[in-house]
């Protein structure tokens, strides 16, 4: 689950040795996430008010590169139990719209609520995810199959659009876009491919 993953990799970060001694953090790897609950403000979500209001003054002290992340304060909220790009919303620096919305879901249900990456690595100008399957064993062996691939939008990224085709790749979103399979079949290339461009 998104909540799960994100609540995971916090307790990694904060009983890992080399990371602590590093003052490594998991938001060093993965962007800034809270989990709210619609209706309920929480620790969680006042950490998260605080935050928000951090980076709409420009005070960047946990970003290692603000640039990438930070200018606009842009975030998204997304249901934890959703998938397929389903109730996803993208927010540009508007606090009370982000409040409104939260208040309107069902009390007590959980949402991400999780800085958007501003300016992402792009593949031809446009955004992509990578998908691979592993599995982590309970000793903590990774195992990982080597022929993952790339999951493209189909329109070029700008942060002005509000177009959830040029921010979101989810083919269950994609495939009803107007440029749907114009670039790649099906919106998706190979690793060779990838790294052949990269």
């Amino acid at each position: 689950t998104k909540n799960g993953l994100i609540m995971s990799l916090r307790k990694y970060y904060s009983r890992c040795p080399e990371a602590n001694s590093a003052h490594y953090s998991v938001y060093d790897t993965h962007p800034t996430t809270f989990v709210v609950q619609a209706s309920c403000l929480d620790t969680e979500f006042t950490a998260f008010l605080h935050r928000f209001q951090e980076i709409g003054s420009h005070v960047f002290l946990r970003e290692k590169i603000p640039a990438k992340h930070c200018e606009e304060n842009v975030w998204l909220i997304k249901p934890c139990a959703q998938n397929q790009g389903k109730g996803i919303e993208i927010f540009r620096n508007d606090l009370p719209e982000m409040k409104k919305f939260l208040l309107s879901k069902p009390p007590f249900t959980q949402w991400i609520v999780q800085k958007y990456i501003e300016r992402p690595i792009l593949y031809k100008e446009r955004k992509f995810d990578i998908r691979m399957w592993t599995l982590i064993t309970w000793k903590k062996e990774f195992y990982y199959y080597k022929h993952g691939y790339i999951r493209t939008s189909s329109d070029k990224y700008t942060l002005d659009s509000r177009l959830n085709y040029v921010h979101l790749t989810n083919n269950c979103l994609q495939k009803y876009g107007q440029n749907y399979g114009q670039f790649e079949d099906g919106n998706t290339l190979g690793f060779a491919t990838f790294v052949k461009y990269l």
